[in-house]
């Protein structure tokens, strides 16, 4: 096994070689500029090479000191990274969760009130977003994210099964009796992510009609802009029930033909294992559930 150099000069010159400055060094490890010297010449003589060039007012990196320095920066960090998973909650009021940005409009904010009411000595702080997060150094408690659970290092636990159905706006068709046939001659607004393009496929199937190129007057590739797309009138869309659920019971849309598919993708609590075990996360997660065993 490789000997490794004390854990102290490699911190003394992560920080020095990071700001090229010995002082940075000292202030970030709380220690004199003399230290970070004493400890720095410890570690090339150790390696038995210079890592700094030391001129009159600066230091400069080595070839041999940048080169050191990418490994040692990467090293903290994953280090850093990994005791974060498995330190004690450093801010146990505080819950963060992340999610699609079309799910925490339509899904979640409609229905985190009794949550807040319940749990009132929890601060929930949303992010909606569409990238996903890696938990590591983030600041997320927990994610909802849209997927096929398979999320390797962390623990994944399915919410909803969700479902496809086609919707508009009641002014779209009327009140006039639809068939398949009337119903692709229709303007439709076609969501193009991932998720959907095998669901878009079996729900013609299931339709029994293709839908022409003809018909297709709007394609985005995120669920909260088709909504609004939807909502304006501007056609039929075929899209997840957990965005429109609300809206189809208000009256505010409509399913124009009785025909759903299943969706290829469902909505999954994510985490790595410890977030799971913290009170704020049990909280939300046995909350969340509960309101979808409700429904």
């Amino acid at each position: 096994m490789q000997k490794l150099p004390p854990l102290r000069s490699l911190q003394a010159f992560r920080y020095a070689a990071r700001e090229l400055s010995f002082k940075a060094s000292a202030e970030a490890l709380n220690i004199s500029q003399a230290a970070v010297s004493t400890h720095i010449r410890g570690l090339e003589d150790f390696l038995g090479l210079k890592l700094f060039v030391r001129l009159t007012r600066e230091v400069k990196l080595t070839y041999e000191g940048m080169k050191l320095s990418g490994y040692v920066e990467t090293g903290f960090q994953e280090l850093e990274r990994g005791i974060a998973l498995f330190a004690p909650d450093s801010d146990p009021g505080r819950l963060t969760v992340a999610t699609m940005p079309s799910f925490a409009s339509r899904w979640l904010v409609p229905r985190i009130d009794s949550f807040q009411k319940a749990h009132p000595e929890i601060k929930l702080s949303l992010q909606p977003n569409l990238q996903l997060v890696n938990f590591q150094g983030d600041g997320v408690d927990l994610a909802i994210r849209f997927g096929t659970g398979n999320y390797p290092g962390l623990e994944s636990r399915q919410l909803l099964e969700e479902k496809l159905l086609p919707v508009c706006h009641s002014r779209v068709i009327g009140d006039n009796p639809v068939t398949p046939e009337i119903l692709a001659g229709f303007p439709w607004l076609v969501d193009e992510s991932i998720d959907l393009k095998s669901s878009w496929m079996e729900f013609q199937e299931k339709l029994g009609i293709e839908i022409p190129d003809s018909s297709i007057t709007l394609r985005v590739t995120e669920g909260a802009t088709l909504v609004e797309a939807v909502l304006a009138g501007r056609g039929i869309a075929l899209m997840r029930y957990s965005l429109v659920a609300g809206l189809l019971e208000s009256d505010l849309l409509q399913c124009p033909i009785d025909i759903s598919v299943p969706s290829e993708y469902q909505y999954y609590l994510v985490a790595p294992e410890a977030k799971f075990r913290t009170s704020k996360v049990r909280a939300f997660v046995s909350w969340i559930t509960g309101v979808v065993r409700a429904k």
